[in-house]
């Protein structure tokens, strides 16, 4: 029969730290979707081609210098093998799995460098300097989460599959102390009566 941890201190919720690190992932996944394959590059030549011959703002979008993007035909193939595991390092810190930290811990820098890499490229340095702050804040909040008191208890005791059977046990004992409980008996007050005589 396996044992039954018995921790008192031990997380039956999620951590909101391993909440933050999971949405901010999530969020970092976008973000290196949309410099890698070109949004911007890709909608602003498509505008481009359907308003040049507007006077005014074809003189605009001529002057613009926007970089270019990474071939469609490259990043595709890597996106596609690159999203499952991604996905799967992502469930894996909710379920407190140590190896999809330290798959985080390595994915995130990587991401953030590659990311500042493409948008360099795509929209050029200037642009690179303004948005690297939010790339670093978004690296930061993931390996943060990942780093706090709670989290490191989650991913310590493996997240709540080893403890439900304890959590189960606990709110079986706390039902039947409740019915243990022997009943409060009520006392009831006999009101006096004036027109009885009080006993000597």
């Amino acid at each position: 029969m396996n044992s039954i941890p018995s921790d008192p201190n031990a997380l039956y919720d999620k951590p909101h730290s391993v909440d933050l690190a999971q949405v901010m992932m999530v969020f970092q996944y976008f973000m290196v979707v949309s410099v890698s394959v070109g949004i911007g590059p890709r909608l602003f030549n498509w505008f481009k081609g359907e308003t040049e011959g507007v006077p005014l703002l074809a003189d605009v979008e001529a002057a613009i210098d926007i970089g270019s993007s990474y071939p469609i035909a490259v990043v595709l193939p890597v996106l596609v093998v690159f999203t499952a595991p991604y996905v799967w390092v992502v469930l894996a810190l909710g379920l407190g799995r140590k190896w999809a930290r330290a798959a985080a811990a390595v994915v995130v820098p990587v991401n953030t460098y590659f990311g500042l890499g493409a948008v360099v490229r795509t929209y050029g340095e200037v642009w690179a300097l303004i948005v690297s702050p939010l790339w670093i804040f978004v690296a930061l909040c993931v390996l943060g989460g990942l780093a706090s008191r709670t989290a490191r208890q989650w991913f310590r005791q493996g997240g709540w599959e080893p403890w439900y059977i304890r959590y189960e046990i606990d709110q079986l004992q706390k039902v039947n102390a409740r019915r243990r409980r022997p009943p409060r008996r009520r006392r009831y007050r006999i009101p006096h009566d004036p027109n009885q005589a009080d006993a000597d």
